[in-house]
């Protein structure tokens, strides 16, 4: 056993001692301190000897006035011990009621932390079931912009080398300030391989689109890559991208078309991008410029509506 046993049993056992002694002590007090009274006043003293002495007449014990003092103390004695007994089983009592208010608090609180448990779980179920409602519905709203691509791609007779992407400009807080990117909310080809989405937003000054926001031309001419694939990465190293981002695109494009989307007198909010495998791919701009200037007020409702749900949609980038 070691030492700090020795010490709580050491300690349990004084604290019984103490509890049962003072509780005899309680009790004996009074019988203790009136026998020793009765014991040591003179006049019981003599009635004692009285009572003793067989040669004494019994008679003289009613002529002793400790006689009278007995029947009164007696009686009072008695009276004293039972309100005392009556005040401690009041006492334990209360003491009693004390500890079962306490269970019963200890296990309210139990039950209350089972429950809080309980609850937590819930909230937190249901957390998850709205933040996967609100990736399906981000995804509802995307899949809703690319059939309306997939209608674009179709009237622009695109070939599976080609594909149709749209794209808006949003703030985005980084906890430090505001920084504004582009952002993915659809995007349609032919070829299902390059329907897929690597990256949901980038900064707006990087790429063939951040190219053509800074550009003081709108609308007005194809961006050309080299087909060459070294000279390919690096002129996408010049544009602001990565290397490594490059050679992971699905689908390297070398021609581009970024017909920019404006509102309120030329502010530029969005670019849907066509864009090509085909090395000097020629688009005819004026043909799509005229479709795209046909559907412009439909483009323009299409960012409002999933910018408006981006914004209602507080979840993170990996479930959009």
């Amino acid at each position: 056993m070691s030492n700090t046993e020795n010490e709580s049993y050491a300690v349990k056992s004084l604290k019984w001692i103490e509890n049962h002694l003072a509780e005899f002590v309680k009790t004996a007090e009074g019988p203790i301190l009136f026998i020793l009274g009765v014991v040591f006043t003179p006049s019981v003293s003599s009635l004692i000897q009285i009572i003793m002495d067989k040669n004494i007449s019994i008679i003289k014990v009613f002529e002793n006035k400790a006689f009278y003092l007995l029947i009164v103390l007696l009686p009072l004695y008695i009276y004293f011990i039972y309100r005392a007994k009556k005040k401690r089983d009041k006492e334990s009592a209360e003491i009693s009621r004390s500890f079962a208010d306490n269970e019963s608090l200890a296990s309210d609180i139990k039950n209350r932390d089972r429950e809080l448990v309980e609850l937590k779980l819930s909230l937190n179920s249901a957390q998850e079931a709205i933040t996967d409602l609100k990736a399906q519905h981000l995804s509802e709203s995307r899949e809703i912009t690319s059939r309306f691509l997939a209608f674009l791609s179709k009237k622009l007779e695109f070939t599976p080398n080609e594909r149709i992407s749209l794209y808006m400009l949003i703030s985005v807080d980084n906890n430090k300030d505001e920084q504004d990117f582009l952002h993915i909310f659809g995007r349609y080809s032919v070829n299902v391989n390059y329907n897929k989405t690597n990256r949901l937003r980038f900064p707006k000054d990087e790429g063939v689109i951040g190219r053509a926001f800074v550009s003081s031309d709108t609308n007005t001419s194809t961006i050309h890559l080299s087909g060459n694939d070294a000279e390919y990465l690096k002129e996408t190293k010049t544009l602001g991208i990565n290397m490594e981002v490059a050679r992971r695109f699905n689908m390297q494009s070398r021609s581009f078309y970024p017909y920019m989307i404006t509102k309120n007198l030329g502010d530029r909010i969005g670019v849907l991008l066509c864009e090509s495998t085909t090395v000097n791919e020629q688009f005819d701009l004026s043909e799509i410029n005229r479709i795209l200037d046909e559907h412009d007020s439909i483009v323009l409702e299409l960012l409002d509506y999933n910018h408006a749900i981006l914004n209602k949609t507080i979840i993170s980038e990996d479930k959009i």
